[in-house]
């Protein structure tokens, strides 16, 4: 064979090569059907919720509340190595809270819960200004200061039903390491007797809001005095270590909100509301 022939058939070879690489090394292989790869996977981000899981806006004993699609709780707390290692992650976003806890090289998660945030979004500036605190980032935490017997609680909420049982079996006392508000004690992580409806959403004075089943399993199976919590901002998405465990865990989860498409305050007070509870 001549070099000139030698020479074309291998571009022609290469070309092949290029085209039909691409192809392959574009798409992934699962259980031999091949699937494109979205730029969310190339990215290591998961996706968004579809547009049937979204917020929507609930006129609650005359509050605009916020409520979204409620999603399954989760615990594995057989997956769990030593308790004092384990932290809280919420997510003023995706209401949810998460337990995990680092393991070696990986971070397990140990549960998932529905919860609600206050009635406004943005970070706590003062008391009574109905919003709930975040953390500066990951590094700067709030901790569990202490947990208290909270089942005979009372609250008023000012909406015409008096002093009623506002608490679950327990409240999760943090302290608020590093924030502006920091000597607010006030502030913390318990059930919704009387309220089961707003979770998940937003409808509190400030504190974190979970079923009251989910505050028992909470504190009985996880919960330490001194444990780390990190709540998130309404614009902070997964951490990396957050992607990783869902994916390698196999764990689904109902909502994933673009921050750019959720309901602002400006937004929550214009909405069509829908009916809810109303004073008798």
């Amino acid at each position: 064979m001549s070099n000139n022939k030698k020479q074309n058939t291998f571009l022609v070879l290469t070309l092949i090569f290029v085209i039909f690489g691409g192809l392959v090394f574009g798409r992934t292989c699962v259980t031999g059907v091949t699937k494109s790869v979205s730029s969310s996977e190339k990215n290591d981000v998961l996706p968004y919720s579809a547009t049937d899981i979204y917020e929507y806006v609930v006129e609650d004993f005359g509050n605009r509340t916020i409520r979204t699609q409620s999603d399954e709780a989760l615990c594995f707390a057989e997956l769990m190595k030593n308790k004092k290692n384990c932290f809280i992650l919420l997510s003023k976003k995706d209401y949810y809270l998460y337990v995990y806890e680092p393991q070696g090289t990986d971070t397990v998660m140990l549960a998932r819960f529905d919860c609600a945030f206050a009635l406004k979004k943005g970070d706590k500036t003062k008391r009574g200004d109905m919003r709930t605190p975040h953390c500066k980032d990951f590094s700067n935490p709030f901790y569990v200061s202490e947990i208290k017997n909270a089942s005979a609680w009372c609250h008023d909420f000012g909406d015409g039903r008096g002093s009623i049982k506002s608490y679950g079996d327990y409240f999760i006392r943090l302290r608020l390491v590093g924030h502006q508000v920091e000597s607010n004690r006030s502030i913390g992580i318990h059930g919704s007797t009387n309220n089961a409806e707003s979770v998940p959403g937003r409808a509190s004075e400030g504190c974190i809001r979970l079923r009251d089943e989910d505050i028992r399993t909470l504190r009985l199976k996880f919960v330490t005095e001194g444990m780390k919590v990190v709540i998130k901002a309404e614009d902070v998405d997964d951490y990396a270590f957050e992607v990783k465990a869902m994916k390698r865990q196999g764990i689904r989860r109902k909502r994933h909100f673009n921050p750019q498409t959720t309901l602002t305050n400006e937004q929550v007070v214009v909405a069509k509301a829908q009916k809810g509870r109303s004073r008798k």
